[in-house]
């Protein structure tokens, strides 16, 4: 009976040191949730950790699936962690075809919220990177705009 107590009094001791760097990320989703305006609800996030891009190597890339719905208006919004060296950038896919992006390469600039129509229910694919690969940590946050 005493080991069965000890293994769990050991447990909760050890349940706060494994769970450091969390609130961190979580202050950033919130921080996110509310740049991202009034008007929406909040739906989904997305914590993205990259790597700088190795000389002449494609630029890391996270990517996520999503099920967006007909006649729906999205808001994507992307938060650069303090630390961050890099500035996040959201790409919307279509079946391999881009359809919006929060970073525009021939102007270079970059937006920290992108509203999208959706035309069609279906799987869309996210695509979170950092411009020019450089490292970095962010979130990305999606909501429906009301």
């Amino acid at each position: 009976m005493k080991c069965p107590f000890f293994i769990l009094s050991i447990a909760m001791i050890m349940m706060p040191m494994l769970a450091t760097g969390q609130p961190a990320t979580d202050d950033l989703v919130s921080t996110c949730v509310i740049a991202a305006g009034e008007n929406t609800t909040y739906l989904k996030d997305f914590r993205v950790q990259l790597p700088k891009a190795a000389p002449n190597a494609a630029v890391p890339v996270y990517k996520a699936n999503m099920y967006l719905m007909k006649n729906m208006k999205y808001r994507f919004a992307v938060c650069d962690a303090p630390e961050s060296t890099g500035e996040l950038v959201i790409t919307l896919y279509d079946q391999g075809k881009e359809l919006i992006s929060s970073y525009n390469k021939s102007t270079g600039k970059k937006y920290s919220s992108i509203d999208f129509i959706c035309n069609k229910t279906g799987l869309y694919t996210l695509w979170y990177d950092f411009i020019d690969g450089e490292q970095g940590s962010g979130v990305g946050v999606v909501c429906m705009i009301k």
